[in-house]
């Protein structure tokens, strides 16, 4: 019965001992600002890419720190700052982004008040081929950082100074990032077997599809088959399903209005789609391009209808008014209304806005490209009679 007893005291410690060493990142954080009763949320995307999902939390207990332990790996992760009062919500972007990889001791840096630039060292970011990669980002960030305070502080005293300045610093940062994506593309090359170089690939959307689908699966069948393979497979597969000669993918989705919009109620019209934001420069300085050319298009009774679809909106407020102030006097959805695996930005792999696609009256994608390209293609084809 003593040998038995030993037995199963000897079996227990062995299983515990197991537990104890079950693979997990545990994620040591010292930020300034940090109260008791914060919480940190870790998310990931869902393999459609729509949104992201809590997993895991921690609250903090001791003012300034925080210890997260996750089981999740090889994937992009948002890390969320919450108050005592406040609630996650799935459709945030703001969030910084970090990758984990290979399970490791990580540590988090920062102050509450620049969250979205707290610094993750440790685990990947340690990797050797990541110094000129970590370097390039700080750089960038610490001028993006500066450039936003100086952007709050023309808020609140409407010096124009400090706004031109705040534009030229991130220019001057937006010039940066630019740079990084040689640096990436060579990491990517030389390391297949890093799952963080399935994620860069996913966001390097200056290469075609047939270069970005060939450098993929010169990736390892260990990274394909990782988080962040899955979301560049689903992405791919976005891309084809959606690239010009494609059927255009259908969707349905109450419109400002509370109209009910299927675009395949629009069989026998051109349909353009415009993938916009309110928060987006680019996209506002497009507007008026597109509103002109509906506008003329609709006094010759052209056969086509506009469909705006916003991407991205934090609040329906800017989006309202973004509409009402540009004089966008078409069909508008806001794709952050979308249920979960409808997205219609994911649909068609909008990686970046403004895109307009212009739909064929048989549902084909004829084009897809930035409004400035586009614009002059569809005052060819109606000045053709098409």
């Amino acid at each position: 019965m003593a040998n038995k007893s030993f037995m199963l005291f000897i079996t227990t410690l062995l299983f515990a001992f197991a537990c104890s060493m079950e693979k997990q990142n545990i994620i040591n954080g010292e930020i300034d600002g940090l109260e008791v009763g914060d919480r940190i949320i870790l998310s990931v995307e869902d393999p459609g890419g729509s949104l992201w999902i809590a997993t895991d939390s921690a609250v903090v207990t001791k003012a300034g720190k925080f210890t997260l332990k996750t089981k999740v790996n090889d994937c992009e992760v948002q890390l969320t700052l919450l108050r005592p009062d406040e609630k996650f919500k799935p459709e945030d972007t703001q969030s910084p982004k970090r990758f984990l990889e290979s399970y490791a001791a990580l540590n988090v840096s920062g102050n509450v008040n620049d969250w979205r630039y707290i610094k993750m060292t440790g685990g990947l970011y340690s990797h050797p081929d990541m110094a000129e990669i970590n370097s390039i980002t700080d750089s960038a960030q610490n001028i993006q950082s500066e450039a936003l305070k100086m952007l709050a502080k023309f808020r609140e005293t409407n010096d124009t100074v400090l706004f031109k300045i705040a534009r030229d610093l991130i220019d001057k940062s937006n010039n940066i990032f630019e740079g990084i994506h040689s640096v990436e593309r060579i990491f990517v090359k030389n390391n297949p077997d890093v799952a963080y170089s399935a994620s860069l690939l996913r966001f390097d959307s200056d290469n075609n599809i047939d270069d970005y689908e060939k450098a993929f699966y010169a990736l390892s069948e260990r990274v394909q088959n990782s988080p962040a393979g899955i979301l560049v497979k689903n992405y791919i597969a976005g891309v084809r399903a959606s690239e010009v000669g494609a059927q255009a993918p259908d969707f349905t989705m109450k419109a400002l209005d509370g109209q009910e919009i299927t675009l395949s109620n629009f069989k026998g019209k051109y349909v353009l789609l415009d993938f916009w934001g309110s928060w987006c420069g680019p996209c506002r300085e497009s507007s008026p391009l597109l509103a002109k050319l509906y506008k003329n298009l609709k006094e010759q009774d052209a056969n086509i209808e506009f469909i705006g679809i916003a991407c991205n909106e934090q609040k329906d407020e800017n989006w309202i008014a973004a509409i009402e102030n540009d004089n966008l006097t078409w069909i508008h959805l806001n794709d952050s209304h979308s249920g979960r695996g409808k997205s219609i930005k994911k649909q068609y792999s909008i990686f970046r806005v403004p895109t307009c696609i212009l739909v064929s009256p048989e549902g084909i994608i004829v084009y897809k490209e930035h409004p400035v390209l586009i614009i002059s293609k569809v005052k060819e084809l109606f000045k053709k009679g098409i």
